[in-house]
């Protein structure tokens, strides 16, 4: 999957491209990563981290693990996944820090890196909208 741009920024009179990108971790490491962090809800070995230049291994702003293997045995339940998880993230006590990664997103690009099969509907997906969430009503105050 492509990045999915969140915010045009005008710099120093050309326009700029800030985003944040959803990758899985196999899929090729970019210049324009920004930040690589895993967010899936059990952690990552030292080789996979290595060699997948993840810099942060964050499963705790994964979804709860029953949520995450329910997910994974009903794949066509995106939907109910996506909102229980952003559910989770919304009474989370990470709340505050996904809010600063809201805020660091308008100005540094960022990867969030997944196992998931479906490039469209996976944990890293369901987080970039939930920032995506954030970021507008960063946007509204």
């Amino acid at each position: 999957m492509g990045p999915v741009s969140r915010m045009i920024a005008t710099f120093f009179g050309r326009i700029e491209v800030v985003m944040i990108k959803v990758k899985h971790f196999m899929d090729e490491v970019e210049s324009d990563d920004g930040k690589r962090m895993w967010v899936e809800p059990i952690g990552l070995t030292r080789d996979l981290r290595q060699m997948c230049k993840v810099e942060y291994v964050l499963p705790h702003l994964g979804p709860p693990v029953e949520l995450w293997i329910w997910f994974g045995d009903h794949p066509a339940g995106y939907e109910f996944f996506r909102s229980g998880y952003h559910n989770y993230l919304a009474r989370s006590p990470y709340k505050p820090a996904l809010q600063t990664l809201a805020q660091v997103t308008q100005n540094e690009n960022l990867t969030l890196v997944h196992q998931g099969d479906d490039p469209s509907h996976n944990t890293a997906v369901a987080l970039q909208e939930f920032i995506s969430e954030l970021q507008g009503q960063l946007a509204g105050e």
